[in-house]
């Protein structure tokens, strides 16, 4: 059954590659939240890292101008091309992928940091401790937070007997760590706001089909279209979401 968990996610996210962002320039979120683990304590300088769940490299990126090597893994061998051809062209020599899911990764390296963002690896307890097992001074970790909202995409899902999820994130993590006696760790929530811009009916039907992919609903391809057309205006479709997320510097413990 995991298997084809497995296979069913790796599907998923090498679509959402496609239209995945580029990351050849830090963002001012990404830059608060690593001005946030330096502040804590973290230096990165000649480390050793890996980046569980990379994606296109936003975080390995990164790490990679001042650690002494990255470990970038993703379920997603698309992601993994991209943030390839990025780190080329970023001159960035130091990092080395790997194309499995969290599952199946194995390894005998051992590691100073460990960094995940996002990443649905560490959707669960036996995910996250396996990645506590992996760093001997610190794991920056990034991860959902108390709040996700977004109409547009609630209704549709709705109309796929479905909801809006929101994932496992920081809230789980501070839990399981407070049953290994581990607290006061150090963290905060940064609220985010985001306006989804797309240039085509096309666009939006690809991104909202994701979505309920991603959700476990089965895809009704005349509902999507008749939503997404009914939502647009003059060719272009535009819709709001909020979203929370929690950032964590867990030390070895």
């Amino acid at each position: 059954m995991q298997k084809d968990s497995n296979k069913n996610n790796k599907a998923i996210w090498e679509r959402k590659a496609t239209t995945f962002p580029r990351f050849l320039s830090d963002s001012d979120d990404t830059l608060e939240i690593v001005r946030f683990w330096r502040e804590n304590g973290v230096d990165f300088r000649g480390k050793r890292a890996i980046d569980i769940g990379c994606g296109n490299g936003r975080f390995a990126f990164h790490l990679a101008r001042e650690a002494k090597s990255v470990l970038a893994v993703d379920i997603s061998q698309k992601m993994l091309e991209n943030l390839e051809a990025d780190a080329k062209t970023l001159n960035l020599r130091n990092i080395t992928t790997l194309c499995s899911s969290w599952e199946d990764f194995s390894t005998d390296l051992t590691f100073d940091i460990a960094l995940a963002s996002l990443t649905p690896a560490l959707n669960n307890e036996e995910g996250f401790l396996k990645a506590t097992r992996l760093f001997e001074k610190y794991f920056c970790y990034v991860g959902w937070g108390r709040i996700r909202k977004c109409d547009f995409i609630d209704e549709i899902l709705r109309a796929h007997n479905a909801k809006l999820e929101l994932p496992v994130g920081l809230p789980n993590v501070l839990g399981w760590l407070k049953k290994l006696g581990v607290e006061n760790v150090a963290h905060y929530y940064m609220p985010q706001h985001f306006t989804h811009d797309f240039d085509s009916v096309e666009g939006a039907i690809e991104s909202v089909e994701w979505n309920i992919d991603a959700h476990g609903a089965v895809v009704d391809k005349q509902k999507v279209r008749e939503f997404v057309e009914r939502h647009a205006k003059n060719g272009r479709v535009r819709y709001e979401s909020e979203r929370e997320i929690g950032i964590a510097l867990i030390p070895r413990f």
